[in-house]
């Protein structure tokens, strides 16, 4: 059997991709991006040599003449790995981004989920829910600062309110237009389910690639 499988292109591949979609949830947390991407490598190197080493012992004559069959199997341990590993590293960010709610952080990364809805959106007036957590966070002169970086980087006017009804999650917040039709769901736990479906998207592409 070809080890043409476990190319290390693959392995690198699935970093890169994985790497960038992580850095978007963590909102820049290289020193957590770090420690994940550590943990995951070791985790890439210890169950990719363990299925090459299955694989090699398999290479006698039976497997030879069903090929075609084994072939197949190994494929979808590969993709059974790849889907293992992708949840397991979104858990590991989940739990990492649980922590920043309390440090300075935080506040930054808000800041800019909101700054990001108003230039989406494009509105005048923009409706945020947030935690109870984060009552004082949103204070008037926090919002008056967003809304003064909207007016000189982006030449935008935008009145921010806030629903008097919290949201429940683990961090963020959710930006509504006034009439009430168009939002954007900035909670971590929407951030993180959008770039799981893309991450799983990518590898299962790699995995046709490589095929």
């Amino acid at each position: 059997m070809s080890d043409e499988y476990f190319n290390p292109e693959i392995i690198n591949k699935i970093e890169e991709n994985t790497d960038k979609i992580i850095k978007k949830i963590l909102a820049e947390q290289e020193e957590i991006i770090a420690n994940i991407n550590k943990e995951t490598e070791e985790k890439i190197k210890e169950s990719t040599e363990n299925i090459i080493s299955v694989v090699k012992k398999s290479a006698d004559a039976e497997f030879l003449r069903e090929k075609a069959k084994h072939d197949l199997d190994l494929r979808l341990k590969i993709t059974k790995f790849r889907d293992e590993l992708v949840d397991d590293f979104i858990n590991k960010a989940t739990e990492k981004i649980k922590t920043l709610t309390s440090s300075k952080e935080y506040i930054t990364s808000l800041e800019k989920m909101i700054l990001e809805a108003a230039v989406t959106l494009k509105q005048p007036k923009l409706l945020l829910y947030r935690r109870k957590e984060d009552k004082d966070i949103f204070s008037k002169q926090f919002l008056e600062n967003i809304s003064t970086k909207l007016k000189n980087e982006n030449n935008i006017d935008v009145k921010f309110d806030i629903s008097n009804n919290f949201i429940n999650c683990m961090g963020g917040t959710i930006a509504e237009t006034a009439d009430g039709k168009i939002s954007i769901n900035n909670t971590y736990e929407k951030r993180i389910e959008r770039s799981l479906g893309n991450l799983k998207r990518e590898l299962s592409l790699l995995l046709t690639q490589e095929g």
